[in-house]
């Protein structure tokens, strides 16, 4: 089956001259993650330009299609691909290896079919070519409509119909009994007085206005198309046994009904390559139903169906399938970050994971991970804490002194306990996503230190440095960690005066919840109008560590 392998894409909107370069691996959805702006629906443009309804070489861009809105910046995509039917060459003796596209403004464009052997690029690219490969994009806003309708041969629906119709036509004696039982319907609507008169009027009508043409033509009514008899199908969803209309669907069950037709597409014409972007197919979905939504489509993709989501959502990602998630950011200009299990494992052992091998590292991740802690592939910072109740508090006491961890993107996970935060910090880190941690000396799952010394090392603090802090019990604030002393709680009784008065009143009013009364007691303090310099002075050294955190 033709498939995508992989693109390059340099100077197309907001990427820039350092190409942006994927991989498309077997059997998985390639899933784009990252904030928006960050370039994730530029990638799927480039995608659709290659292989989508419209011939590039005849495609008009504009000049916010160029990097940085400049018309000289060329673009450049390239596609690998393998799998296509169709030979290349004058003797028809080569394999179509994939496609090249260039344009600048006020040239010709460029999109050549380059040949697998040797290298050569064949200027002419046949429709039948291109058809071998297809692009279809559903978003957000839906277009499924347009799709499983006939408003061009590009759709789905009218590329599944005409492979029906060519397999029809091979039989002579199917067509001819066809075509009598179309009659009979047309001449059931023809018993209808008015449809009867309105076809003969506007016989008579058309052929006086067009006799004096060279080629004078007739308009009649049809209950079929000899082109393509299956276009008398439509689709149409039904509920209870009762027909209705695709608009009448919510949207969510329109991305899924996209996905189901994508997929039975796929398995029906083996031959047939298809690319099917979602983009946001959570959009529209409650969090079960995502989760659910997901589920499916990695089971598609598996099934062999080439699949290319942008998301927002962590029930998208799926660890297992490490290699397809490809986070997607953008300073000046969009880059993307793949991590491999390879270089995941490799990476581990670099930060103090001496164990970490290629063949176990997925499976580690994927057993352990959550859609909690999978948020922290959106945030442009993360800060990872032990439990809940530095999850509650932290975000409340850091906005008092004008930090807003929400607005500034940046996540606080809980990673429950302390034996956990050198994982996902080695994760999250080799993304190169900032991340910071944070943790007390309470030796209740840690008496020997080792959890907290795996953290540790993971950021690079020498063994010698090691030591002190695992003993102390007074507040450390460093460049990307923290040490709340001997607890949390102790810690915020010795900086806040009033702490274990509120914290008493709490207590005896909302029971004994450690999280719930930190957050109270956190929303309180945050509440006084006159705030303790030297209260707040170490909330306001761990702020200015986050700010910097690079």
């Amino acid at each position: 089956m033709p498939r995508l392998k992989s693109i390059s894409i340099e100077n197309f909107r907001s990427i820039g001259e350092i190409p942006v370069e994927m991989a498309f691996p077997e059997n998985m959805p390639l899933v784009l993650i990252g904030e928006n702006n960050s370039g994730k629906s530029n990638i799927v443009r480039a995608i659709e330009l290659i292989f989508g309804e419209f011939h590039p070489k005849y495609k008009k861009l504009d000049d916010f299609d160029h990097y940085g809105r400049n018309p000289l910046n060329r673009i450049s995509i390239k596609a690998e691909v393998r799998g296509f039917k169709n030979r290349l060459g004058i003797n028809r003796e080569f394999t179509c290896g994939g496609f090249k596209f260039s344009y600048v403004k006020n040239h010709e464009t460029v999109f050549n079919a380059v040949q697998l052997e040797d290298g050569f690029e064949n200027k002419y690219v046949s429709g039948d070519l291109r058809d071998e490969l297809l692009c279809v994009v559903v978003n957000s806003e839906q277009n499924l409509s347009y799709q499983l309708s006939y408003s061009s041969k590009y759709t789905l629906l009218s590329r599944v119909t005409k492979k029906f119709h060519d397999k029809l036509i091979e039989d002579d004696e199917k067509v001819s009994n066809l075509k009598e039982l179309f009659k009979l319907t047309k001449d059931i609507f023809l018993s209808v007085q008015e449809f009867s008169a309105f076809t003969q009027n506007m016989s008579h009508i058309s052929s006086e206005m067009l006799s004096n043409m060279t080629h004078a033509l007739q308009f009649d009514f049809s209950a079929y198309d000899p082109s393509n008899y299956f276009k008398t199908l439509r689709v149409q969803p039904s509920e209870n046994g009762g027909v209705r209309a695709i608009e009448e669907l919510g949207t969510g069950q329109q991305q899924i009904l996209a996905l189901s037709f994508a997929h039975a597409y796929a398995k029906s014409f083996l031959g047939q390559g298809l690319i099917f972007v979602l983009d946001e197919p959570e959009s529209h979905l409650h969090p079960l139903a995502q989760k659910w939504l997901a589920k499916q489509m990695f089971k598609m993709a598996e099934d062999g169906l080439q699949i290319v989501i942008t998301t927002h959502s962590p029930f998208f990602i799926n660890l297992d399938f490490l290699d397809a998630i490809h986070l997607v950011k953008k300073s000046e200009t969009t880059e993307v970050r793949n991590v491999t299990k390879s270089s995941l494992a490799q990476y581990c052992r670099d930060t103090g994971a001496n164990r970490a091998h290629q063949d176990t590292i997925i499976p580690f991740y994927s057993a352990h991970s959550t859609p909690q802690i999978l948020s922290g592939f959106f945030a442009n910072k993360i800060i990872l804490v032990e439990g809940p109740t530095e999850e509650l508090s932290l975000p409340i006491y850091l906005e008092a002194i004008g930090l807003d961890t929400l607005k500034e993107g940046i996540a606080i996970i809980s990673v429950g306990g302390k034996g956990n935060l050198a994982k996902w910090w080695r994760l999250f880190t080799a993304y190169k996503i900032p991340t910071f941690i944070c943790f007390d000396n309470d030796k209740g799952d840690d008496g020997a230190g080792t959890k907290r010394t795996d953290a540790l090392k993971a950021l690079g603090i020498s063994t010698e440095a090691i030591q002190p802090l695992l003993i102390a019990e007074d507040w450390t604030v460093k460049d990307n960690f923290c040490v709340f002393g001997k607890d949390f709680e102790t810690t915020m009784r010795r900086s806040f005066a009033d702490y274990q008065r509120i914290e008493h009143e709490v207590s005896s009013s909302l029971g004994d919840s450690k999280p719930i009364i930190a957050k109270t007691v956190a929303l309180s303090l945050s509440a006084l109008e006159d705030k303790n310099v030297e209260e707040w002075r170490k909330f306001t050294q761990l702020k200015e560590k986050i700010e910097r955190l690079n």
